[in-house]
């Protein structure tokens, strides 16, 4: 397997920070940005965006960066928001990334052979996934940087944050994400009607009908934004049937027979 072949099975994530309190209207017209680049983009509402890069890059002949630096020419001169872009192998890594990018936005793109070495100098608080109470439990042990995290057994740090979410540090810590994969899913498209962001990322998600257990008429099926339930009437007259047969049968009346040689006994 040549170099070139092994890049394009190594995965190249994007995640987008946009504005904190952007208008919803400006937020699907970042998605609609998003999936000109690729086809695959998962919404993080109400202000972020995961994007799968890997048939991007062969379809653009471009490099992971240059399309970031597209992309915020692209939302700054058309809507006037600049976003924050992070790029890296996984997940996690993308999404700390992001996060580093100093405000009003700009990009940063972690190789894969530097992730490693890039998260060790991190603090605790700042990997993506460690929240305010698990970095006060690991600082209280000494553990202050993303390096020496990474440098325990997972066992250690299960007896610190517990079972899962010790051993789920410990490996993005090492640049492990326990999610590498995104959901294979389109941004959503514009309607012709008006709805809001918040809607349309539900578009992502296949809507499940109505049960009849918690809503008991169509229109409040509709008020939810749910298809209804299957009409459940034919079971109901199965089941009415089924009950008259068998009243119908325990009302008969109930003869006892006896045995021919039994009688002439």
């Amino acid at each position: 397997m040549n170099t070139d072949e092994e890049r394009r099975r190594v995965p190249v994530v994007m995640h987008v920070r946009c504005p904190e309190r952007l208008p919803e209207e400006l937020y699907r017209q970042v998605l609609e940005q998003l999936g000109e680049l690729s086809p695959v983009v998962q919404a993080l509402p109400p202000a972020a965006a995961l994007v799968d890069l890997r048939g991007a890059l062969r379809y653009h002949a471009a490099t992971d960066a240059h399309l970031a630096d597209v992309l915020r020419l692209r939302t700054v001169s058309r809507f006037g928001v600049d976003v924050r872009v992070g790029i890296g192998p996984t997940v996690t890594v993308a999404t700390t990334a992001s996060a580093q990018v100093p405000h009003p936005g700009g990009v940063l793109a972690v190789a894969p052979d530097d992730v490693v070495g890039w998260l060790a100098l991190l603090p605790v608080e700042d990997l993506h996934g460690i929240g305010p109470r698990h970095a006060a439990t690991l600082k209280r042990y000494g553990i202050d940087r993303v390096g020496l995290l990474a440098a325990l057994p997972p066992a250690t740090v299960q007896r610190m944050l517990g079972g899962r979410a010790g051993r789920t540090a410990v490996d993005r810590a090492r640049g492990i994400d326990p999610a590498p994969s995104l959901h294979a899913s389109s941004p959503p498209q514009r309607s012709s009607g008006t709805s809001s962001p918040a809607t349309s990322t539900t578009e992502l998600l296949p809507v499940r009908p109505c049960s009849v257990w918690s809503c008991s008429s169509a229109a409040n099926c509709a008020a939810a934004g749910r298809p209804p339930a299957p009409s459940r009437s034919r079971c109901r007259s199965r089941a009415g049937r089924s009950g008259r047969r068998r009243a119908a049968w325990s009302s008969r009346p109930r003869t006892r027979t006896t045995c021919a040689c039994s009688s002439t006994s």
